[in-house]
């Protein structure tokens, strides 16, 4: 055993014996790991029994699947709710599939996993990732989802200890490669899929331009529930866009929108408009 590992084991076995919720469990951990969180390429095991390498131990993503074996412990149980045998799963903003992966163990052979990440560099994470836990159902697309099919689009890397945050507006002084993009519309025609159960997105401020994309699958009949992120100045930074777009525009779309925590809760109370600061969770259902 490395002597990385000889510390990082039994530390985060003790972590693990703590509620993930618990008022200043992080500080703790990040203050007992110290530099073994540097460690790159670790492989772990979350809740689910779904094995991972991670990229860095220092973003949010491994370090909360190393010290509470769940990243978003709402998300997963909302997703594990949501999802049954046989249905089709969309992620947009897939990364190295910490929701793709259980919703696929979920869904089963029968099912579908459609898994969106433009970031050529997360992209090989998340292939390497589904190989490690042999599964056969979840389709990559490596591209990002957009409001129109563009040949090339400038795409941000965001640096390996903060490896979550890839995306398309100018960030940590990177300099843009370009990405292919396409509506979700296209990219699910393209796959031969007519009906999508469930879609979660996280696209770092970009998710109005997604469902501009997706007017097909979203003002159909079967319309799905959407889980997405609003966080006001990740959207605050996209060009001639406004904080609360995406909302507004699923609400044209006939959806009603609702806190995540709410949801869990059974509290059936939509928002009565349209959120313009901070963050939250939120979960688009149609009447």
């Amino acid at each position: 055993m490395s002597s990385t590992a000889y510390k990082l084991k039994p530390v985060s076995a003790l972590m693990r014996l703590l509620p993930p919720a618990l008022p200043g469990k992080a500080r703790l951990a990040r203050h007992l790991l110290g530099s073994t969180l540097t460690a790159q390429d670790y492989k772990l095991r979350d809740g689910n029994g779904c094995a991972y390498v991670i990229p860095s131990l220092r973003e949010p993503i491994g370090f909360y699947l190393l010290i509470d074996q769940v990243y978003e412990p709402e998300t997963n149980q909302f997703l594990s709710e949501r999802l049954s045998t046989g249905q089709v799963f969309l992620e947009i903003g897939a990364n190295i599939g910490v929701f793709a992966l259980p919703a696929a163990r979920r869904v089963g052979p029968a099912g579908i996993v459609v898994a969106v990440e433009p970031s050529p560099t997360v992209a090989d994470y998340l292939r390497r990732n589904i190989a490690l836990n042999g599964l056969t159902n979840v389709r990559v697309k490596q591209c990002a989802a957009y409001n129109r099919d563009v040949e090339a689009l400038p795409f941000y890397h965001a640096p390996t200890d903060h490896f979550g945050m890839g995306a398309l507006a100018p960030q940590f002084h990177a300099a843009p490669i370009n990405v292919p993009a396409f509506t979700l519309d296209h990219i699910l025609a393209d796959e031969g899929i007519t009906k999508v159960d469930l879609i979660k997105i996280d696209v770092e401020g970009f998710e109005a331009a997604v469902f501009r994309g997706a007017a097909g699958i979203l003002t159909g009949e079967a319309a799905p529930p959407i889980l997405f992120e609003f966080c006001d100045w990740a959207e605050a930074r996209v060009p001639g866009g406004q904080v609360g777009d995406a909302q507004r525009v699923l609400l044209d779309y006939g959806y009603k929108i609702y806190r995540l925590p709410d949801v869990l809760a059974g509290r059936n109370k939509p928002l009565p408009g349209v959120l313009g600061e901070g963050f939250e969770m939120l979960v688009a259902l149609k009447p």
